[in-house]
């Protein structure tokens, strides 16, 4: 019997399953799919998720590969309004580290074949729960070989937004669906800030910038209502930023919608939800990788302590990860609120008020700590 199950080979998934065997446990971890997707939506690291990383034995990968954030920019009309820099945050990560998903979780698939070149099974789908006892769980996985019942002393969901795990526990996801929807693409770098993310404020509606490794940059642009998800998304950057990106160049391209959602409960017995199984969050602000895998540390200590099904250390965990849940999905409220066309006319006023805080050393530093997640 292993020590622990975890549905869903995604960064969190296995970021907990290398935090765990570096502890001596066993672990299993199911993936449904073959392979790795290179279809990356979420791309920065903030601070406290680089560490948690950096304790999974990664820290010179992460290094190596990914692109450092070291100022944030708002821009209006072509003029500058507002600057944030991150050199003044604690600890030893002042940046948002920018490193697309399919290359964190393959930094994660590798560290974790050193520990255990079994622990990760992929073409295996998590079928259904069979019970409960004092000590272990019994749950069934669907593979090539066709059913297989195992099981382990605690099962991990962290098989995303559309949980099975959670759907199977009967556990409600309580939200809503927002009304913003983004069209984001790749494409090679163009502006002449490498490392500094940028927000185009503009009437029509928000444009967001940021780097990648390899001298590619991500544009985001939020779409308009009624503009279709095949709108022509060079040709929004040109008109609401002045920058000309080569379409032919696009290495990327999706449209995705917003939700803020939160599980009732994250617990039932041995069965734990983790990650976007928990809780969705906006992916404007990049904060939903960056709770989970601050969750999967957290969960990692708690289990590798002795915690025990239904115990207080375990419900602390519990209130505090949806807790910080319930205030990523303010942030990423109030981040779209600001990014939403307006009247031409009222943007004057609402750039002066953005430039007035700016002004403020306070104000601008806790919109720094805010954003990176410090």
């Amino acid at each position: 019997m292993d020590d622990a199950a975890i549905i869903g080979g995604g960064p969190v998934g296995l970021g907990l399953a290398v935090l765990l065997a570096q502890q001596g446990w066993t672990v299993r971890v199911f993936e449904r799919r073959h392979g790795i997707s290179g279809h990356s939506r979420a791309i920065g690291l903030h601070p406290p998720a680089q560490q948690v990383l950096a304790r999974a034995g990664l820290a010179a990968q992460l290094a190596e590969q990914g692109t450092a954030i070291r100022r944030g920019l708002g821009i209006s009309n072509g003029r500058r309004i507002a600057a944030l820099d991150f050199a003044s945050l604690p600890g030893p990560y002042p940046y948002v580290l920018a490193l697309p998903e399919h290359q964190t979780v393959a930094l994660l698939r590798e560290r974790l074949r050193a520990l255990d070149p079994l622990a990760l099974v992929e073409g295996h789908e998590f079928q259904g729960i069979e019970g409960q006892s004092a000590e272990a769980i019994r749950f069934t996985v669907a593979g090539p070989g066709g059913l297989q019942a195992t099981e382990a002393s605690w099962l991990i969901g962290a098989d995303g937004v559309q949980s099975a795990v959670r759907a199977e526990l009967g556990v409600a996801f309580h939200g809503r669906g927002l009304p913003d929807r983004y069209l984001m693409g790749d494409f090679p770098e163009t502006t002449d800030w490498p490392h500094s993310a940028a927000l185009f404020i503009e009437a029509q509606g928000i444009v967001e910038s940021f780097p990648l490794p390899g001298g590619m940059r991500r544009w985001v642009a939020r779409l308009g209502h009624g503009q279709p998800a095949d709108a022509d998304l060079p040709e929004l950057i040109r008109e609401r930023t002045g920058y000309r990106v080569d379409a032919e160049a696009c290495t990327m391209r999706s449209c995705f919608s917003t939700a803020n959602r939160r599980a009732a409960s994250m617990m039932q017995g041995r069965a734990v939800l983790l990650g976007d199984a928990a809780h969705q969050i906006s992916p404007i602000g990049g904060q939903g990788m960056c709770l989970g895998l601050i969750g999967a540390a957290r969960l990692a200590d708690l289990l590798a302590s002795g915690a025990v099904p239904g115990g207080g250390q375990l419900l602390q965990f519990q209130a505090r990860q949806l807790k910080a849940a319930r205030q990523a999905g303010l942030k990423a409220h109030v981040n779209m609120a600001l990014g939403r066309p307006v009247a031409p006319w009222l943007l004057p006023a609402r750039n002066l008020l953005f430039s007035a805080a700016a002004a403020n050393r306070t104000v601008r530093e806790a919109v720094a700590r805010s954003f990176t997640m410090t």
